[in-house]
């Protein structure tokens, strides 16, 4: 398959190291701060509004020693009194005037500014950062904003380290804006720059679309943190250049015989390339289709073709629907409330949050949706609705970034399969059947209210052509490993085909257990033989295992491929033969050791 590339923050991350290098090669800058630079250079692109108010910038510039404590001990006091909206004003009041501090940086080093109101930037930028250092430090000397911080991740850092970072960037704003003067001229002439400047490009349209559709009737409490508020920036910049004719081309390659469910999948990726989508609300799909067709598949394919596509982790959830049988295990979603049992655990959407809403995109699998207690179902409307699940500590998790999939089987149950007429024309009977089945059990089954927030996408039954494909596709996965680990060829007698279909194929079933029954034959067998025909002695592992522990712990890189040369040189099997045929005599399979001169001939 044809690898995908596309637009990610490499460019920018090499350019930011090597101006680095170039402006302060005395004192090299840290991971943090690269990563300080980056925000500041990404986030302050999609600026539009101005920071600069005067009375923003006579609070840094002239501040009352008895403003910012009298205000902080307001906030507190209102939020110890149950003012709901407090902790949102609260997460705000550094992150305002660190962004007086990110801009002045952004205005001074990239746009060679030199004063803003008359005020000299690099002055206003080192105060500003000192400023919200010194407010974040005295919201965290009270102990509920301190677990409330805690809590949110809305931090990079812990509190006291963030306090500090922002210290340290007060110290060294004269330094960190001479790295992105240094980093102006090379972007300007780099092989990659116009994709670079392209993204930027597309940012600056991403901040009218936010806008926009920040201008509805969301509630404040509601709106994007930093985290978010930036992963939606870069979902849709990444997605305005997806190739979508390619991503269906290689889901066609994976996703065996299901150009409908594809090609519908697509066209809603199309809209995501277009930037029209709603940035509040998650896009959510229903698959419905037989058993066994790839369903699943299909999601976990598309994820990892983005992963590799952007060289990003995509988060996913998988929720198994008949573990959500009863109304009283939807509490495992969103943590069971006060007074009852385990409400001091987190929920699980709680969990998956934390890794979510740093990722421009991820995704939650709502496996066999029918299969569940139907307030599942109107539990997830709150969240197709505004995005935001409030769960059992009052926290308000925001999934806009995620695209949401649940999967059926609804009328494709193995009783009404084995009721379809057989004999002359079945294939056309049982479509028909399964047509009218499948929309009347949809409409029993789900609401209108949650039918008119997904998208339907159908699953064609599969043909023992399209599992033959499967086999191969399953085969090759198995047979690369084989090779790669111990340089062993594995080769497929047509009786072992035709046995491992029978065995792995069924119009009622479609291809669920093929893989199953793959990894036996061609995984956990061949293993077995392996282990009884290897000659080679033990070696000294201890010796190599000693030095894995120290490459772990210790500082620094290492060589990748020098471990796996050794780590492969150590476990590769001896013996005597480089090939396998699998061959079905009736009763067994066997397994018929080659040469590769024998299997020349």
């Amino acid at each position: 398959m044809e690898r995908i590339e596309g637009i990610d923050d490499k460019n920018l991350e090499a350019r930011l190291r090597e101006a680095a290098r170039t402006a302060s090669p005395d004192r090299p800058v840290d991971e943090l701060e690269l990563r300080h630079l980056m925000r500041v250079v990404t986030a302050c692109s999609l600026l539009r509004t101005d920071v600069y108010s005067e009375d923003r910038i006579a609070r840094i510039m002239t501040p009352d020693r008895t403003l910012l404590p009298s205000l902080v001990g307001r906030l507190i006091e209102e939020e110890r009194r149950g003012d709901g909206e407090v902790l949102y004003r609260v997460r705000r009041l550094p992150e305002d005037v660190r962004r007086v501090g990110d801009k002045a940086l952004f205005d001074a080093g990239l746009l060679g500014l030199r004063q803003v109101h008359g005020i000299d930037l690099a002055e206003l930028g080192a105060r500003a950062y000192l400023a919200a250092s010194e407010t974040l430090r005295l919201l965290a000397e009270d102990r509920r904003l301190r677990e409330f911080f805690r809590q949110n991740k809305l931090l990079v850092l812990p509190v006291e380290d963030e306090v500090a970072f922002l210290r340290q960037c007060s110290d060294r704003f004269p330094q960190h804006a001479g790295i992105l003067r240094h980093l102006q001229a090379p972007v300007e002439e780099a092989e990659g720059s116009q994709e670079l400047r392209g993204s930027i490009a597309v940012l600056g349209a991403v901040e009218d679309a936010y806008l926009e559709a920040a201008r509805g009737d969301e509630p404040e409490s509601a709106a994007l943190d930093r985290h978010e508020l930036i992963s939606a920036y870069e979902r849709m910049v990444l997605f305005s250049a997806l190739d979508v004719d390619r991503i269906r081309t290689a889901l066609d390659a994976t996703v065996v015989d299901q150009p409908r469910a594809v090609q519908a999948l697509c066209d809603e990726l199309g809209l995501f390339a277009s930037g029209t989508r709603d940035l509040r609300k998650p896009p959510a799909f229903f698959l419905v289709g037989p058993t066994g067709v790839g369903k699943n598949h299909l999601v976990e394919s598309l994820v990892r073709l983005l992963e590799g596509l952007w060289q990003i982790e995509v988060p996913m959830l998988t929720l198994e629907g008949p573990n959500f049988t009863y109304p009283s295990d939807i509490h495992e979603l969103r943590g069971a409330t006060r007074g009852f049992i385990r409400s001091d655990e987190e929920g699980i959407l709680a969990v998956f949050h934390e890794k979510a809403c740093r990722a421009p995109v991820s995704v939650i699998l709502v496996d066999e949706v029918e299969k569940a207690h139907p307030h599942l179902r109107t539990f997830f409307l709150g969240i197709l609705d505004r995005g935001t699940v409030t769960d059992n500590r009052g926290r308000v998790l925001n999934f806009s970034n995620s695209i949401v999939f649940f999967t059926s089987n609804l009328g494709y149950s193995e009783q009404q399969q084995r009721g379809a007429p057989i004999g002359f024309g079945d294939d056309e009977a049982r479509e028909g059947l399964a047509g009218r089945e499948v929309a009347q059990d949809l409409r029993r089954a789900l609401s209108p209210e949650f039918v008119n927030r997904v998208r339907m996408i159908h699953f064609d039954r599969l043909s023992r052509s399209s599992a033959s494909r499967i086999l191969d596709l399953e085969l090759d996965r198995i047979a690369r490993r084989w090779s790669e680990v111990h340089g062993l060829r594995l080769a497929l007698d047509p009786s072992a085909r035709e046995e491992l279909l029978r065995r792995g194929f069924s119009p009622l079933f479609g291809a669920r257990h093929l893989a199953a029954v793959l990894e036996n034959v061609c995984n956990v067998e061949i293993a077995r033989k392996i282990r009884r025909d290897d000659r080679r002695g033990s070696g000294d592992r201890d010796a190599l295992v000693r030095w894995l522990r120290e490459l772990r712990q210790g500082p620094g890189t290492f060589d990748a491929d020098e471990v796996r040369r050794r780590v492969h040189g150590m476990v590769r099997a001896d013996v005597g033969y480089d090939g396998l045929r699998i061959v079905w005599n009736g009763a067994a399979f066997e397994y018929v050791a080659e040469t590769a001169g024998e299997a020349g001939a």
